[in-house]
């Protein structure tokens, strides 16, 4: 078979294993996916159950789009939710095989991506939630490719319409200023990218919190949500890291510190031997870590979604899968 007949066939199977992880979404949320249905529209009607929620625009908009087509919302969200899952696999598995992996050993890296996306899966699965999945799968692959700072502008423009977990692109521009020789090493490199970096800092900043008070209404109950309207959240950190080292230990739990401790622990071991590219991505795994640990919940495991392919491209780095025949 050639070339674009064998890439049909892989698509296919893609798709296949796309609507199984589907189904199995479905079956997770299926007792409570109208607060799913709620906790997007809300967005949309300026009443989310936090301000936080208010600049997270562009999946429920999506949403909302596909539901003017003559979908119900409900429905609509079912669509976008099974679109997000087959896009995210088909370029997860391309993305993988521009790194010279061969198709068989791609759609292997695939299929654990979708096994370790249902093992995180939480209560609550936002639109944001999906679209982050994508976004930070060409973040964690545009730092092994390291991709040209426009590349990061882009996504940081279309992530920001987002989420402020677009903060974390611009992040990267920083870091990117700098070239390590080995993560005790380093040196400035690009004024230019440190300024770009900054900026989007800073500008991400501002239009998240300008956006959450202009849009803002209320929550759904009619109330104002001035527990959050500083910074859109609460410090978590001395509950995470109990959770994280005692609590979990006794629980089921247990498997959420299992990965962040042990996921430290695997990396942190080979670092002496990373490149400028490898100790960039592990930074902004340790970046994004210490982010779910202050502000976000260990336990509320759709946070590790954003964590899932920079685990990949670092072991793909680290078993060194170039040289592989295409």
């Amino acid at each position: 078979m050639n070339n674009r007949t064998i890439n049909i066939l892989y698509i296919l199977i893609l798709f296949f294993i796309s609507l199984s992880v589907f189904k199995v979404l479905m079956q997770i949320h299926n007792g409570h996916f109208q607060a799913l249905v709620d906790a997007t529209y809300g967005v949309i009607k300026g009443q989310p159950h936090w301000i936080a929620y208010q600049n997270r625009l562009l999946g429920p908009y999506i949403v909302y789009f596909i539901s003017k087509t003559g979908f119900p919302f409900h429905v609509a969200l079912k669509i976008y939710i099974l679109c997000m899952v087959v896009f995210q696999n088909i370029l997860l598995f391309f993305l993988i095989r521009k790194m010279n992996v061969r198709r068989r050993e791609s759609l292997g890296w695939v299929m654990l991506y979708c096994f370790a996306f249902i093992i995180v899966q939480h209560y609550w699965l936002y639109t944001w939630d999906s679209l982050d999945s994508i976004i930070f799968t060409l973040l964690a692959w545009g730092i092994f490719k390291a991709k040209s700072v426009y590349y990061f502008m882009i996504l940081f423009c279309v992530a920001i319409l987002n989420r402020e977990s677009a903060l974390f692109v611009a992040l990267y521009i920083v870091i990117d200023a700098f070239h390590f020789k080995s993560i005790k090493e380093f040196y400035f490199v690009s004024v230019k990218k440190l300024l770009v970096g900054t900026s989007l800092i800073l500008l991400g900043s501002v239009y998240t919190k300008v956006i959450r008070h202009y849009l803002f209404v209320s929550k759904p109950n009619g109330q104002p949500d001035t527990a959050h309207e500083l910074i859109g959240n609460h410090i978590y950190l001395p509950q995470n890291l109990y959770n994280l080292f005692f609590y979990n230990a006794y629980s089921t739990d247990i498997i959420n510190s299992a990965f962040i401790v042990g996921s430290i622990f695997y990396f942190l071991f080979f670092v002496k031997s990373y490149s400028d590219t490898q100790i960039k991505a592990l930074l902004m795994f340790f970046a994004i870590i210490a982010n779910i640990l202050i502000f976000g919940l260990i336990n509320e495991t759709r946070m590790f979604i954003v964590l899932i392919p920079f685990v990949i491209f670092l072991l793909l780095s680290k078993e060194n899968l170039t040289n592989l025949s295409t």
